[in-house]
């Protein structure tokens, strides 16, 4: 089953929208999970490290922490389809910016480039609002030195030189 792309676009950009507002607000996991996300989320990089469900997210929350100025702009839609009755499957190109600040640095750090992410989306039985169910990074294009840093060991997860 598929349903044509113009209508499941503006589905994705809201989805995706609301994902990024809890996300750069940095809201606790049970905001994110009530707000945007289904309970069996998961996050990561594709044949790399992977945060899965509540714990996960909390992990994954706790990894991001250090950033407290961020932008994520969707650039393309490279594919949309929607594979059964209540699910969405997509993927982008996006561009981001990450500040971040390590505990004890004296500066803060600029992350940028762009990111290729793979999105799974599901509709929630309860009050039928899309949820983000998965978000995977299948790679990454013009990343900053930073960048290349912070997502050196996608199989570590983020900021593997620092742990």
């Amino acid at each position: 089953m598929s349903a044509p792309g113009d209508v499941l676009e503006p589905v994705l950009i809201d989805t995706i929208e609301r994902y990024f507002t809890l996300l750069q607000a940095h809201v606790p996991a049970e905001e994110m999970l009530t707000g945007i996300l289904t309970e069996d989320f998961g996050t990561g990089f594709e044949g790399g490290y992977v945060w899965q469900g509540e714990a996960g997210l909390r992990d994954f929350l706790r990894e991001r922490s250090v950033f407290f100025d961020e932008s994520h702009e969707v650039l393309q839609i490279l594919d949309i389809r929607q594979e059964a009755p209540g699910s969405i499957t997509a993927r982008t190109r996006l561009r981001f910016f990450l500040r971040g600040r390590e505990a004890g640095a004296a500066r803060s750090e600029e992350y940028a480039g762009e990111a290729f992410h793979r999105w799974r989306l599901r509709r929630r039985p309860r009050d039928g609002r899309w949820c983000v169910a998965a978000q995977i990074v299948e790679g990454f294009a013009a990343l900053n030195t930073p960048a290349r840093r912070l997502f050196a060991a996608p199989a570590k997860g983020m900021r593997a030189e620092s742990t």
